[in-house]
């Protein structure tokens, strides 16, 4: 392995953020609040504007290129060594830095083999062939789908669109049954485990998943290796775990991992999936697409190759062999802490995984060496004499793509920690590009997402603000809603603790392939790694903001608003007789929004100790608003107000209990939900009523 020096260099691109030697003026103001008092906005800029300038491009490029030379897939050699080098860079900048290791049940591919026995007999290609530039190629995974179950299946395809429940609606209409078929499902507009579980409720005995050209490949623009988009052979590899009910070790929902902890039999584990799934390229895909017969595809069916998309079933007909073997592999997460020096307990917590399904230079290498990136910028100023008031939590968390293994385990494990003291948690999973900025988030958190935007230069579009207004269309941007797919699932969805999301990219289709790569980021992506930088000042603007701040800057009135807006949108689905009657809903949230308010004035205008009582309030409203009894059916997610949906997969439904029982027209679920939801926003109204009197 090849290790940097310890310290790298600070050579900056031209114009890189603005990042300039300090002035004198800014010298003398960061010698303030270095000693455990309380900062002043003044002095917390300052630190702000010098973390801004110390990050850096070439430093981010080292991590990068180092950590992504060699495929780093969860529970093999490659992603230990990613781990080990991590440790190894953090300690050298003086942090203390340590791993935390759980051991998980997930699959491992023996086999992969597609074969078309039908028209023609064909077996499809399960790898992408490499190129001259790419090391250690044979440790990269086959194309599969963690989590798939073993299974031995000859059967007709029929195609199946994007296979959501809106296209099994249509199939019927057409006639056509899947039962004791192999569907041929395109990716995209939901997470791949859906699919897997909508096939599955319609009897189909498979499932092979592909990307369309349509969607991430040649009908966008020039393919890998000569553009970002997907070529014929690159294959998107990615889990099919039912993370819509539980994420994390299938066998231990709700508690970590490790020794002692009962584990459920595999067959009682509601998070995995019970037919084999399994992906291939479009380059292969079209081998099948072509033969079959049946009706014609709907026009907006129709994808990119160009061939007339039919249904099937037959005459294609194909053969799945996956020998998959589930085993407790290891997952090690990589913690580093900065100490807090006035409130030490309490925790920003800032995260990005590590492991990759193969180099994964974009996903989510680009994430955790930007993470690494603020953590070196943030030693520095702690050389410098700067000490959060709180303490911060940098962590580069293992096993993501399978599942949100790492995550999920880390905080299942120091859930009464978490509970009593995390601030806020911020996620980074992906950095690599600078055409597109975008953030999610709770409510609360929007004006300071907001607000620090405005503050971290772009070096093509001036602030990340203006960006974020370019690639959003809207003159006045803010975050969308948090659903699942990434590693902030389990700080928000089950222990109620305020998260954002946020990243860099550049439009390109190399996700979850071989192609994922230094060449891709080089050439396509990020070359000169400006954006690397961009989001590590981001980053840590954030760390310094959530950390030093007197005040916290969470607004829950915006939250009690957007509620409101909520439930709006549930009203105005129930048709004819309502099935719920949520005026009692709209009553609570404006109760909270004036209870909010008034928390929020006299936080502003509070001085000394009282802080800290109001403080503990603010935190306090998004703890409220996580339930014990947990969502329908899924009893893991126990947010009232956010979760992903049953088939929406990685997007939020809000309020989704309400909203999935009025559909359904389940009058007692949706006047439980409702009656859960009040309850959880009077306890939020309560807790700020007695902070302020």
């Amino acid at each position: 392995m090849t290790h940097l020096a310890k310290r790298p260099g600070h050579t900056r691109h031209a114009g890189m953020l603005g990042a300039t030697v300090l002035t004198a003026g800014l010298l003398v103001g960061l010698t303030t609040g270095a000693t455990g008092e309380p900062h002043t906005p003044v002095d917390s800029r300052s630190w702000e504007r010098a973390l801004q300038a110390e990050v850096d491009a070439d430093s981010a490029a080292r991590l990068s290129e180092t950590l992504s030379t060699y495929p780093g897939l969860t529970g093999t050699e490659g992603a230990a060594r990613r781990a080990a080098y991590s440790i190894d860079m953090l300690t050298s900048w003086g942090l203390d830095a340590r791993v935390e290791s759980y051991e998980v049940y997930a699959s491992v591919p023996k086999d992969i083999s597609v074969t078309m026995t039908g028209p023609e007999r064909r077996r499809l290609e399960v790898k992408e062939p490499p190129f001259a530039w790419h090391e250690d190629f044979d440790d990269v995974v086959v194309g599969y789908n963690a989590y798939s179950p073993a299974g031995d299946v000859t059967a007709d395809v029929v195609y199946v669109n994007y296979g959501l429940p809106e296209d099994y609606a249509t199939l019927k209409d057409l006639g056509v049954d899947v039962e004791g078929k192999i569907v041929l499902a395109r990716y995209g507009n939901s997470f791949r485990g859906v699919k897997s579980q909508v096939a599955e409720e319609h009897g189909a005995a498979g499932v092979i998943l592909y990307s369309d050209p349509a969607d991430d490949g040649f009908t966008r623009g020039p393919v890998y290796p000569d553009g970002p988009w997907r070529n014929a052979d690159g294959i998107q590899r990615g889990s099919v775990q039912y993370l819509f009910r539980y994420p994390g070790d299938p066998l231990t929902p709700g508690a970590p991992s490790i020794p002692g902890t009962p584990r459920l039999d595999p067959a009682d584990a509601e998070n995995l999936p019970r037919i084999p799934t399994t992906p291939i390229s479009y380059g292969q895909a079209r081998y099948l697409l072509a033969a079959l017969d049946g009706p014609r595809a709907p026009k907006e069916w129709q994808g990119g190759l160009d061939l007339d998309y039919r249904i099937g079933p037959g005459p294609t007909t194909v053969h799945l062999d996956l020998d998959i073997d589930y085993e407790q592999i290891p997952i090690n997460d990589v913690i580093a802490e900065i100490p807090g020096s006035v409130h030490p307990e309490q925790k920003v917590v800032l995260g990005a995984h590590y492991d990759s399904w193969a180099y994964g230079t974009k996903d989510d290498v680009s994430g955790w060496a930007t993470l690494m990136e603020t953590a070196r910028a943030l030693a520095t100023l702690h050389d410098r004499g700067w000490r959060p008031e709180r303490t911060i939590v940098l962590a580069g968390w293992d096993g993501e793509e399978y599942g949100l293994l790492g995550s999920t385990e880390w905080a299942e494990d120091h859930r009464a920690d978490l509970v009593e003291n995390a601030v806020v948690y911020l996620n980074m999973d992906g950095a690599g590009g600078g055409v597109d900025f975008s953030a999610a988030s709770v409510p609360a958190l929007d004006d300071v997402l907001v607000d620090i935007a405005k503050t971290v230069e772009d070096p093509h579009h001036g602030t990340v603000y203006a960006n974020w207004q370019r690639s959003s269309g809207d003159r006045r941007p803010v975050p969308g809603r948090l659903g699942s797919g990434s590693d902030y699932t389990v700080f928000l969805d089950h222990l109620g603790i305020a998260s954002a999301d946020f990243g860099t990219s550049t439009p390109s289709g190399e996700y979850h392939s071989a192609y994922d790569d230094l060449h891709m980021m080089r050439n396509f992506l990020d070359p000169d790694y400006a954006y690397h930088a961009v989001a590590a000042a981001y980053a840590g603007t954030f760390a310094l903001r959530m950390a030093d701040s007197d005040v916290l800057p969470l607004v829950y009135s915006d939250y009690a608003r957007e509620v409101v807006r909520h439930l709006r949108e549930v009203d105005d689905a129930q048709v004819g007789d309502p099935v719920v009657d949520l005026g009692p809903a709209y009553d609570a949230a404006r109760g909270w929004q004036v209870a909010a308010q008034r928390l929020e004035n006299a936080a502003r205008n509070a001085r000394g100790d009282e802080r800290d009582t109001l403080n503990e309030a603010l935190l306090a409203q998004e703890r409220a608003l996580v339930h014990k009894e947990g969502l329908p059916g899924r009893e893991w997610f126990k947010h009232m107000v956010y979760a992903p949906g049953f088939y929406t997969g990685y997007a939020a439904q809000p309020l989704s209990a309400i909203d999935d029982a009025v559909t359904e027209g389940d009058v007692a679920t949706a006047t439980k939900y409702r009656d859960l939801l009040i309850e959880s926003m009077e306890q939020a109204t309560e807790v700020a009523h007695r902070a302020t009197g």
